[in-house]
């Protein structure tokens, strides 16, 4: 899990509550959350009934994360179709963001992110109720697409290109939501805060272009890297035909284990190699386990995971996690550079290559296996190599 970018994607979630599409309307949303629970005395001094205004706030908090919830589900979905060009995603969605954060910090404009839609819906201020707070959230989430869009498009293409691309729509919906909680519960001191310091709002967006344009310069970079390295592999590639002299490059390529230490194919030559290609979010890789470590046990083979981050910041710790949470006892090699994804073409999970004692990749197979499935392909790879 990345706790750093869950972190960032929280605090712009926090940042949108501060968007001059929210901030300023704060004080309209707790008028109909508060409805008949809104009384003014005598000398013009507003009060609430706190317990029943936080229960409308809690319901419009409701809604604004069902509207989450989609986002979710859907961006879930898109990040396995998406994954093999998550790469290309990710330099066009950088780039984005650097404008957008430009956007932000007021050194360009664009029309379109500055305007919000406002959805007509007929209320009774006086008879607000639980299905009418969430209602209202679920509209009015909508309505602030094209105002949030900037830091919500962040969250966005963090999912998008990540397996686990709903915990980044979480963290955006709570640090949005929470201070909605906050203001249901302490209203009159949060809209007397509003009202002294609506200043706040342009110090803050300008904070949210600043962490927009380091989300973005980090997302070009890591995919630079990742593509540069391909490049390196496709170049070697057409100067040298040979597949044995590729296979070579490739078993002599010094990866990584999850410790950090520097592991070469190469140094186990003379064994048939087992390259088990595998996510932390496949449930059928998880399945396989059990088979494949004990598979791992004949003595002519040496069994490896590999495993690739998806970028720097966002990967290595959830390469470290599946291994304790496995228990897997085999090494792990951590391809960050993708050479093996790509020479391998790598483009579902599991799938697993033998590379046999001379270095050559002889074949592979896609899709869970058992125990005896694994030892028909070694003998299947044995006969291969006795032709």
């Amino acid at each position: 899990m990345d706790i750093k970018g869950l972190s960032g994607i929280f605090l712009e979630g926090l940042l949108s509550f501060f968007s001059p599409c929210v901030l300023p309307l704060i004080p309209l949303y707790m008028s109909y959350l508060a409805g008949e629970n809104r009384q003014t005395d005598e000398e013009g001094k507003v009060t609430y009934q706190k317990g029943k205004v936080f229960l409308s706030t809690f319901f419009f908090v409701l809604g604004i994360c069902l509207t989450f919830v989609l986002l979710s589900l859907s961006m879930n979905a898109l990040s396995s179709a998406l994954e093999r060009y998550a790469k290309v995603i990710s330099i066009i969605g950088g780039t984005l963001l650097i404008v957008f954060g430009l956007h932000e910090c007021g050194l360009i404009h664009i029309d379109i992110l500055n305007k919000e839609l406002k959805p007509k819906i007929k209320l009774s201020l006086q008879k607000m109720n639980s299905f009418k707070a969430f209602l209202l959230g679920f509209v009015f989430s909508l309505g602030w697409s094209p105002c949030i869009g900037p830091l919500l498009a962040n969250a966005l293409l963090k999912a998008a290109t990540s397996a686990d691309g709903y915990l980044y729509i979480l963290a955006y919906g709570l640090g949005l939501v929470i201070p909605f909680l906050i203001t249901g519960l302490f209203t009159e001191k949060v809209l007397n805060f509003i009202s002294r310091n609506r200043k706040i709002v342009r110090y803050v967006m300008i904070i949210a272009g600043v962490v927009l344009m380091i989300f973005g310069v980090t997302m070009i970079r890591d995919a630079s890297r990742q593509i540069a390295s391909m490049e390196e592999l496709v170049q070697h590639s057409q100067q040298n035909d040979d597949d044995k002299d590729i296979g070579n490059y490739l078993i002599n390529y010094e990866f990584e284990d999850t410790d950090g230490n520097s592991l070469k194919l190469s140094d186990y030559k003379g064994k048939y190699l087992f390259l088990n290609f595998t996510t932390s979010w496949c449930t059928y890789c998880k399945m396989e386990i059990p088979e494949y470590q004990a598979f791992a046990e004949n003595e002519e083979v040496e069994c490896f995971y590999v495993m690739a981050p998806i970028n720097e910041s966002n990967g290595k710790e959830d390469i470290v996690n599946f291994v304790k949470e496995n228990e897997l006892t085999l090494p792990v090699i951590v391809d960050a550079d993708n050479v093996l994804f790509y020479y391998c073409g790598v483009n579902s999970y599991p799938t697993t290559y033998i590379i046999d004692p001379d270095g050559y990749f002889v074949c592979y197979a896609s899709g869970a296996m058992s125990l005896d499935d694994f030892n028909s392909f070694f003998a299947y790879a044995k006969d291969l190599k006795n032709d």
